[in-house]
């Protein structure tokens, strides 16, 4: 008798304990603050752009300048756009590039970046060092595909390359249909991506499409390199966005993200903000599985898009022939 009294109570607590934790997970979660337009500033970002396209012009006071006040210290395609390859280009790679990377630059050039039978253009996005300048002004000069800002080359200064390139886009005269965000250690199969891009991606639609991640939460630990405090973003989670190692979009909407990044409130977290942008601007964040979170060998990419972390020229090259060997183009 006394132990089935005793086998009730430690049921009686556990069950107890059980509810007391679901009730408290159930509370955490609904505490958490996704991200609310009528909470962020500017909520109205939307009708500020098309503000701007029917008058040129709104009555709201930008939060920055930074679409108009960007310096280039490296300009690409002035001997590459005599040429008719200029006049209509079916993909712009922009590729985020570390000054220091000089192989992954030119495994890209070698490789998917060099595709003479797709109209393509790879443009590598850097910022400054010191050290290193007299290199780059050598590869500049000789390949013509450097876009360099003058801005320090570091990690916190990666939103900006993002920002900075958009607004270079729009003020080139240049005829393309589609662009490719894209880091330097993304191994691409171009003909997956155009085919993708062409069926998926309609010109005048307002969409990005890439590896989507919802309800993704801030990084609250300062040690992070992804670390952003309460006072930069005060939500715990995210709008839906696409990692920012790759995304491909087409032109209207690199113009109507030119026109409302000056009324915006700009955070480090690249594709972060790429996203509050699009979630605020009505722009479609499709996903796409062809983008992968994760490295896999060429072999695999014959049916998919692109994969992160080929991290030197030996793997990409290696890799592209595996690739390669199963398309002509």
């Amino acid at each position: 008798m006394l132990k089935q009294s005793t086998d009730f109570y430690f049921r009686h607590i556990f069950c107890c304990l059980c509810i007391i934790f679901f009730i408290k997970d159930r509370k955490e979660r609904h505490s958490e603050r996704e991200f609310e337009q009528s909470q962020y500033i500017n909520k109205n970002l939307r009708d500020i752009v098309n503000q701007i396209r029917k008058t040129s012009k709104t009555s709201v006071q930008p939060l920055n300048n930074l679409t108009s006040s960007y310096r280039l210290l490296k300009h690409p395609l002035q001997k590459k756009c005599i040429s008719h390859i200029c006049g209509s280009v079916d993909i712009i790679y922009l590729v985020k590039s570390s000054v220091l990377n000089f192989s992954q630059r030119i495994a890209i050039r070698e490789t998917w970046g060099n595709n003479t039978g797709m109209r393509t253009l790879a443009i590598f996005i850097l910022g400054y060092s010191e050290p290193f300048q007299s290199l780059i002004d050598i590869e500049s000069k000789h390949h013509e595909d450097i876009l360099q800002f003058d801005m320090q080359d570091i990690y916190d200064n990666l939103v900006f390359k993002t920002v900075f390139s958009i607004a270079w886009l729009c003020d080139i005269n240049i005829q393309a249909k589609f662009i490719h965000f894209v880091d330097d250690d993304r191994m691409i199969n171009p003909q997956n991506l155009l085919n993708l891009a062409i069926k998926s991606i309609p010109l005048f639609e307002m969409k990005m499409v890439g590896f989507k991640v919802t309800s993704a939460k801030p990084y609250r630990n300062n040690s992070s390199k992804w670390y952003i405090s309460v006072n930069e973003y005060e939500f715990d989670v995210w709008p839906p966005y696409l990692i920012g190692g790759t995304a491909v979009t087409n032109m209207m909407v690199i113009k109507t993200l030119r026109e409302a990044i000056p009324y915006s409130k700009v955070i480090r977290i690249e594709d972060a903000y790429i996203g509050i942008l699009a979630n605020m601007l009505n722009i479609n964040v499709e996903h796409n599985e062809g983008f992968l979170p994760v490295y896999v060998p060429g072999s695999e990419l014959i049916h998919k898009i692109s994969s992160p972390d080929y991290k030197s020229y030996d793997i990409m090259s290696r890799e592209w022939k595996a690739i390669n060997s199963h398309f002509e183009y």
